[in-house]
């Protein structure tokens, strides 16, 4: 994982052809992750967050999918989901600075709907740096 790179979220965009949405939080995160050693709990949260935008789209298409027996499910296994991937990212924000923590607890923990998109957003972006960890691994 070559978080050290200084052009590591132009590589994830250039890689996903996608803008990131939350990309300065994202350097946030991820000089807490350096400054740390928190390398596999960001790996961890980069998992569930991609698997938490697949079961997005799930949602979004389960009506047209007949083997979705069960929307019901998907929604409580997002929900559940969603609330992993919260505790794996307040895990690894609790190393920064007070400031860094107020920030992300007005951002993206306190529930509103702005928050939920901001949550959203960033999980989006998470995913996308992912498919590029991924992509890393294959490619070595």
């Amino acid at each position: 994982m070559n978080l050290f790179d200084n052009n590591f979220l132009s590589k994830v965009e250039d890689y996903t052809n996608n803008s990131l949405e939350r990309k300065d939080d994202l350097k946030k995160i991820i000089d807490v992750v350096l400054d740390n050693s928190k390398q596999d709990e960001f790996e961890k949260l980069t998992f569930t967050a991609k698997y938490i935008c697949g079961m997005f789209r799930v949602l979004k298409t389960a009506p047209g999918i007949p083997e979705i027996q069960s929307v019901d499910h998907v929604k409580n296994d997002l929900n559940e989901n969603m609330k992993n991937g919260i505790e794996q990212l307040k895990q690894i924000i609790s190393y920064s600075d007070k400031s860094t923590q107020e920030y992300f607890d007005k951002n993206y923990f306190t529930l509103s709907p702005q928050n939920f998109s901001n949550l959203s957003q960033l999980f989006s972006d998470l995913e996308s740096v992912k498919k590029y960890l991924n992509y890393l691994k294959r490619k070595s």
